[in-house]
């Protein structure tokens, strides 16, 4: 079988299974869906007729051409859906490419230590801060780096940890690192690194931090995190966070306590770790609502999910029960 005849006999298939799905449509219609749904189905309905008709003639011309052409208007499409993904992800790759290869800092040592940094290679950062480097901890840029990249990201965490903890042995200042009167690990407890939050503490971060734009302490913002709330509440009450800590999140409700606001968003396993450090829970709200009146109230809606489970809220209560004691 020649090449024209194995392009003919394809051809003819493709006019088969057309035929056969307007001829299936045009008996049996679709029917429900939207008034768009069915229009766009009648769009397809209509344009399926003229592929039809221009396919069988094509194929019934006695030219060569003609043949070779009809088969183009099938194969373009098909390998373009199938050409163009492949396409799309190796422009996409290209570009991800050149991004990272984009410097990180201006001069080639500091941007080495990022690069280390970022990719999770506290070995390779080891061997790179044996050499002196004159601008290492200029303006605290190269520790605010490794900081927020071992705090936001998933990739390789306890790699970027030791990485951090590389940078404090090698001289870098924790306050150099602060920008726009926002402590730089208000950000750390704002996402829940507990590891790193810690490590942070260890080198004298405030517990007791404020967070200037939504005017709130610290432990307000490890509670409302989304790694490890109740191990970054512990690290900050470890360190000397106020349990008791108030902040105004509703102008209506006034001022509520840490231990009210984690019941509120629903991490009772915070509320364990306060009350364990001596947060109050006879507290009231500016309409004299009580914490215990509130809890009374959310135990009857209360479904395991999110970040709490039954276990944890079990807790909670034990711990509850035994402040009263």
């Amino acid at each position: 079988m020649n090449f024209l005849r194995i392009i003919t006999v394809l051809n003819w298939i493709v006019i088969a299974f057309v035929a056969y799905l307007v001829i299936a449509e045009t008996l049996f219609p679709a029917k429900g869906g939207d008034a768009a749904g069915r229009g766009m189905g009648q769009a397809i309905y209509y344009l399926a007729i003229i592929a039809l008709v221009i396919l069988l003639g094509l194929n019934l011309l006695p030219y060569k051409w003609a043949k070779y052409t009809a088969f183009g208007l099938v194969a373009v499409p098909i390998l373009y859906i199938q050409i163009n993904p492949i396409w799309r992800d190796w422009r996409r790759n290209v570009a991800y490419e050149i991004e990272e290869a984009k410097p990180i800092f201006p001069d080639k040592e500091r941007d080495q230590i990022a690069r280390a940094v970022r990719e999770g290679q506290p070995d390779k950062l080891k061997t790179l801060l044996q050499t002196p480097i004159p601008r290492l901890h200029e303006g605290g840029e190269l520790l605010a780096y490794a900081i927020m990249e071992a705090g936001s990201t998933s990739y390789k965490p306890a790699e970027k940890l030791e990485c951090v903890r590389l940078l404090f042995e090698a001289g870098a200042q924790l306050d150099s690192a602060d920008t726009d009167d926002v402590p730089i690990h208000m950000a750390v407890a704002s996402s829940g690194n507990a590891s790193l939050l810690r490590l942070l503490l260890e080198q004298g971060a405030d517990a007791n931090a404020y967070q200037p734009n939504f005017k709130r302490p610290i432990i307000f913002e490890a509670i409302n995190s989304y790694q490890t709330p109740e191990a970054s509440v512990r690290a900050l009450l470890e360190f000397g966070a106020d349990p008791n800590a108030t902040a105004v999140e509703d102008d209506e409700q006034g001022p509520i306590s840490a231990l009210w606001w984690a019941a509120q968003t629903g991490r009772w396993s915070s509320c364990t770790a306060l009350l364990e450090k001596g947060a109050n829970p006879d507290f009231k709200t500016a309409d004299g609502t009580t914490f215990r009146s509130y809890v009374v109230e959310q135990e009857k809606d209360f479904h395991p999910g999110g970040y709490a489970t039954q276990e944890d809220f079990d807790r909670f209560k034990r711990a509850l029960a035994a402040s009263e004691k």
